[in-house]
């Protein structure tokens, strides 16, 4: 079974041949609730990983764990794959795929860490296997027989279907903490990739929750966790000690700011000879979170499916891997 999984500093997002799944980057300890039947609503897991060693433990995951959790964590570490979180998000999204034991995984690296990390995450994921069980189902055995890393942008560059013939393009894949940028120069079928015009920039959607945060304890006085400032940033509105708080203008502004750095950033980096990239694509769950980036690059073109399009490329690339 081949499937391919994209840790994202806010959302993981895995694919099969036939399967697909998203979930929220954030876990808390699992607690019981009082009324359990209601508060999972259909949204989060509780997933519970039995090591082999026979020690077994509980967690929220995803939308349960920032509606029902207490402590829920998520992380913004250069080397995610050391946090305790990251595997057990990779085990439950594969669990949720229905991974056989042996599995062929692809994951991708930011640009700017993939020369540093691809073999140590390649393997640390090798090595991960654990019986995992989600949303109470019988537990299942997920393993890796064969592990693939492969730079993030590279693989969504690797879905697009409208290539132009020739000349330089540029994918812009948005995330969480990282943007990464990977330009390829197109000759007849051929993509061969500009390693001094490929890169990542520390600026993401971040960015827009720092100044939510920021602008919530001005006004509040009480200082405001980033996952909950993920969900004020999403609404603009909530309530607090029983008034209504309006910070719509506060995340207009935020965003605006947020896409005009990331562009800057990138065009930045990729200096005189961004003049003459023919297409920019964008992608990542990023791209929905500021649709302003759609005015900041030239001839540009979101990806259909930007959050997943990094997931469907490193699918693409296993299976064709796979057939040689």
């Amino acid at each position: 079974m081949q499937i391919a999984i994209d840790v994202g500093y806010s959302h993981t997002k895995a694919v099969s041949l036939d399967c697909r799944a998203v979930t929220p980057s954030i876990i808390a300890p699992f607690r019981e609730l009082p009324l359990a039947d209601l508060s999972r609503n259909g949204t989060g897991h509780i997933v519970a990983v039995r090591r082999v060693n026979g020690a077994t433990t509980r967690h929220f995951i995803g939308e349960l764990a920032l509606r029902e959790g207490q402590g829920a964590t998520f992380t913004l570490d250069r080397e995610k794959y050391l946090h305790p979180n990251h595997d057990l998000l990779v085990l439950t999204v594969a669990r949720l795929l229905g991974a056989a034991p042996g599995a062929t995984l692809v994951v991708g690296l930011p640009v700017a860490y993939y020369r540093a990390q691809k073999d140590a995450v390649r393997r640390h994921l090798e090595a991960l296997h654990a019986d995992v069980s989600v949303d109470g189902l019988p537990f299942g055995r997920v393993s890796f027989g064969k592990v693939v890393v492969y730079p993030q942008g590279a693989g969504a560059l690797l879905t697009v279907s409208n290539l132009p013939e020739s000349g330089l393009v540029c994918l812009v894949d948005v995330g969480h903490k990282t943007t990464d940028y990977v330009t390829v120069d197109i000759k007849g079928s051929r993509g061969t990739p500009v390693s001094s015009l490929c890169g990542s920039v520390e600026f993401g959607v971040h960015r827009v929750l720092e100044a939510v945060a920021a602008e919530f304890e001005a006004r509040t006085g009480a200082p405001l966790d980033m996952s909950v400032a993920a969900t004020l940033a999403a609404v603009s509105k909530t309530t607090f000690r029983g008034r209504e708080l309006d910070l719509t203008e506060t995340v207009a502004a935020a965003r605006k700011d947020t896409a005009r750095a990331i562009a800057d950033r990138v065009l930045g980096a990729l200096g005189p000879k961004g003049d003459f990239v023919a297409k920019f694509y964008l992608a990542g769950g990023g791209v929905l979170a500021l649709p302003e980036l759609k005015e900041m690059f030239p001839a540009v073109e979101v990806l259909p499916d930007p959050q997943l399009a990094n997931a469907e490329g490193f699918l693409k690339l296993i299976s064709g891997i796979e057939k040689t």
